[in-house]
């Protein structure tokens, strides 16, 4: 059943950070509402569901004032199925409900031998060979996006400090100031170990398997956009042997991701002194001028 898209600047795109976590429910943290869950909301290439609403009264928000921000489970990924283009629909909705600021949570492995499992991470940079097989752009010609800061150091910042008090030892939280690098390998299968020390002789740090896209499409959307994320396991090959179990680790830290990213939400501060915005600009109508007819934007 579709919905009417609720306004809101906020949204949070839950990930692999908290799965088997009834968000937020199971986090009891106080002024918190579910205004409405099960939502779905039709887009121009199918539906997208599993969204909910949520408030947030004016203790926790950082401008003292309830605040409302959706959510989407799992990236908006069907549940049923693998398909890459989920977060095209998500992206369109954020946009029709006027949404600023996005924050996604996830879990991610390390390329980097002294980037330990359980450690807790603020992106600075991506490494993406895949974009953008799925744009929300309307047309090659009338914007141009950046790459430029694809990750909002203000919205990292937000999170980065919330899990410097959040995040149980002996995991570590780097902030977006430490310029990790993430590279995006679309899953739903680890990479290979030639793949792995591919990614990581170009610099990356870190792979994940949802971060790139949604970071691309919220450019694409004008929106800041911050990726919440922790380790759950070294790469094929980056140090020896296997490492702790991935589930356990997940176990032991999904619920403490989760409460940073509804913190996050609570404490984000709505102005463009980022300069995020900046990296999408409009093009010139005059770019679009054809021979056979003049300005195809006039059709």
């Amino acid at each position: 059943m579709s919905h009417g898209i609720p306004q809101t600047p906020f949204a949070l795109l839950s990930g692999s950070a908290g799965w088997g976590v009834r968000f937020p429910d199971d986090l009891e943290e106080p002024g918190v509402r579910v205004v409405e869950r099960g939502l779905a909301f039709d887009t121009p290439w199918g539906a997208t569901d599993n969204w909910q609403l949520v408030e947030l009264d004016g203790r926790a928000t950082a401008d003292g004032r309830p605040r409302r921000f959706l959510n989407v489970f799992s990236h908006g990924w069907p549940i049923d199925a693998i398909d890459h283009s989920a977060h095209r629909r998500v992206a369109w909705v954020l946009a029709q409900a006027g949404v600023r600021k996005i924050v996604a949570d996830s879990t991610c492995g390390s390329l980097n031998k002294a980037l330990r499992p359980r450690d807790f991470i603020l992106p600075g940079d991506v490494i993406d060979f895949s974009q953008t097989q799925y744009s929300v752009l309307d047309g090659r010609f009338r914007h141009l996006c950046f790459a430029n800061q694809m990750f909002c150091p203000a919205l990292g910042g937000v999170a980065a400090r919330i899990a410097q008090d959040l995040w149980p030892g002996p995991g570590r939280v780097f902030g977006p100031d430490t310029r990790i690098v993430v590279a995006h390998n679309w899953g739903p299968r680890f990479t290979s170990r030639a793949e792995a020390n591919a990614y990581r002789q170009l610099g990356a740090d870190a792979i994940n398997q949802s971060i790139a896209p949604e970071a691309t499409a919220a450019r694409e959307i004008g929106a800041c956009f911050a990726s919440a994320s922790y380790v759950v396991c070294y790469e094929d090959g980056v140090v020896p042997g296997g490492g702790e179990a991935l589930d356990g680790i997940h176990a032991d830290l999904a619920k403490a991701a989760s409460r940073i990213s509804l913190r996050s939400m609570a404490q984000a501060v709505l102005n463009d002194d980022c300069g995020c915005a900046g990296y999408r600009v409009e093009r010139p109508a005059d770019y679009a001028t054809i021979a056979q007819d003049g300005p195809s934007g006039a059709r």
